[in-house]
């Protein structure tokens, strides 16, 4: 038996034991395995599961990670996916948190072309503002890709997975920080230096994102001048090549401002939300329009914050960010 099926099989045996019955394989990484599951007792109340073998190693990990992630969730924001509670068992950690009914925005892009500008603004912008509600509560996230960001009801982005997220005030000072792993491809350069700050690697990971959306994938294998794919669009060898020479001038100078090398002269969340504001959307030749969900930025479902309660937002606030 694969240890992915053992997993599975592990956690359908401690089913009984759970406040919540398995429905299905959402899907698995390094860490483990996501599960659907719902609740035995509020009919229709589904949650996903995060499943971590219980060793001594990553107890600590996952503390930290649930700490940081019930933090965050006391104040909620509808870009930061809610998480409820944490269980553990002999064999699993459970992390239970929201569901997000479509997915991760990996899964949205269509299969062989970039998604339409329009609609990579339309998630960019909800990225920013996640990313300042989790920047202004003291955390930085240090993992953001398209696989950790979901998508719910209404086209709702909800950056999840807090696995390699960690503090970076402490009384008041920011301070800096070593490098603990996250995604290579994603990265910002100076993860290499022995010491570096916060905030500025998740602006360049929703960069980073950003790209991988307007492109098909377009990427490099790390933020290195050695790499030339890396090398090539910080020089602009690359702008007059397909699919660089199809992008809006203005996106694409937005981009290169955010991935620069230089994290002073990198963009701040605040400076990125102005300067996307000047963009106009306008779709390019080789772009598709949203063929998955129609669903407008001011319409959105109510989303679960409590096995008791649907909290709903406000009838005045009905805005993205």
């Amino acid at each position: 038996m694969s240890s992915t099926n053992s997993i599975t099989a592990l956690a359908q045996y401690e089913n009984g034991l759970m406040p919540y019955q398995l429905i299905t394989k959402l899907g698995r990484g390094g860490f483990g395995e996501v599960h659907l599951m719902e609740s035995r007792l509020v009919h229709g109340f589904r949650v996903a599961a995060k499943l971590q073998l219980v060793s001594e190693s990553n107890r600590s990990a996952v503390q930290k990670e649930y700490n940081i992630h019930k933090e965050l969730s006391k104040h909620g924001h509808m870009n930061v996916i809610h998480i409820f509670d944490m269980q553990e068992t002999p064999t699993f950690y459970y992390l239970f948190m929201e569901f997000a009914d479509y997915g991760t925005l990996s899964e949205r892009l269509p299969p062989c072309i970039p998604m339409s500008p329009e609609m990579a603004q339309m998630y960019f912008k909800q990225l920013i503002a996640g990313l300042k509600f989790i920047h202004s509560q003291g955390v930085v996230h240090r993992d953001i890709k398209p696989k950790n960001l979901l998508i719910g009801s209404g086209d709702i982005l909800k950056i999840c997975d807090f696995g390699h997220a960690t503090t970076y005030m402490q009384s008041g000072l920011e301070i800096l920080l070593v490098h603990e792993g996250g995604t290579a491809k994603f990265e910002a350069p100076e993860v290499c230096e022995p010491w570096h700050r916060g905030p500025p690697l998740d602006v360049w990971s929703a960069g980073v994102s950003l790209m991988v959306l307007l492109t098909k994938g377009a990427s490099w294998d790390s933020a290195h001048l050695a790499c030339p794919e890396y090398r090539n669009l910080i020089e602009g060898k690359c702008l007059k090549k397909s699919p660089w020479n199809r992008m809006n001038k203005m996106l694409l100078d937005l981009l290169r401002k955010i991935l620069t090398a230089d994290v002073d002269k990198r963009l701040s969340l605040e400076e990125i939300e102005r300067n996307r504001s000047d963009i106009p959307i306008t779709e390019k030749d080789g772009c598709v329009r949203s063929i998955y969900c129609d669903a407008h930025l001011n319409t959105y479902a109510g989303i679960y914050f409590s096995a008791s309660e649907i909290v709903r937002p406000d009838d005045n606030n009905d805005n993205i960010a």
